[in-house]
């Protein structure tokens, strides 16, 4: 994307990446960097250094703390964006995430939520209309990465690129938005769908599409 990878490299932007490195945006990446920005060994690095981490962004992680933005994140706590997150709290972003809430953005999570934004999301919400959905996608927005980067928006993600926004992902994208996702595509957004799509807003759903919003 925009570059030449190295061997596996499985995305690149603006640059060359390193060995086996999944993700290098705008540097070299390191050795064994799967998604680094200017760091090295190390998942996601963006604007700030990393240590055993897999992603910070601006600041500096704790140990297991996989992603980080603007704060420090607690144990475990995979992502935090501009606070602490609570046990287990994989995703958190202007709040403070109860436990197992894999992700939650402005808004409080519901049981197993993978990801919501802005409102209550219900038990294992498959799709949700004006948030981040999915099955099993941790969710990110503007760059912030989950567990594994199973769902991602801004152009970066981690290994397998399960869901890239303004890009294209790669198999088993579980959501994309404005942009064409792989096979299994769980949930769409202004774009085109695969198969098995459980919702899709703005675009074509595939077979199975269970709810759609202003699409076939």
């Amino acid at each position: 994307m925009g570059s030449i990878s190295g061997r596996d490299g499985y995305c690149t932007t603006g640059g060359i990446s390193g060995r086996d490195g999944y993700c290098t945006k705008g540097d070299m990446s390191g050795c064994g960097g799967y998604c680094t920005v200017g760091g090295c060994d190390v998942y996601c690095t963006m604007g700030g250094m990393s240590r055993l981490d897999y992603c910070t962004v601006g600041e500096m992680s704790r140990r297991n703390g996989y992603c980080t933005m603007g704060g420090m994140s607690d144990r475990d706590g995979y992502s935090a964006v501009g606070d602490m997150s609570g046990r287990d709290g994989y995703c958190t972003m202007g709040g403070t995430s109860g436990r197992d809430g894999y992700c939650e953005i402005v808004g409080m999570s519901g049981r197993d939520a993978f990801c919501t934004m802005g409102g209550m999301s219900g038990r294992d919400g498959y799709g949700t209309v004006g948030g981040m959905s999915g099955h099993d996608v941790y969710c990110t927005e503007g760059g912030m990465l989950g567990h594994d980067g199973y769902c991602i928006m801004g152009g970066m993600s981690d290994r397998d690129d399960y869901c890239t926004v303004r890009g294209t992902s790669f198999r088993d994208g579980y959501w994309t938005v404005g942009c064409m996702l792989g096979r299994d595509g769980y949930c769409t957004l202004g774009g085109m769908s695969g198969r098995d799509v459980y919702g899709t807003m703005g675009g074509m759903s595939g077979r199975d599409g269970y709810s759609t919003v202003g699409g076939m």
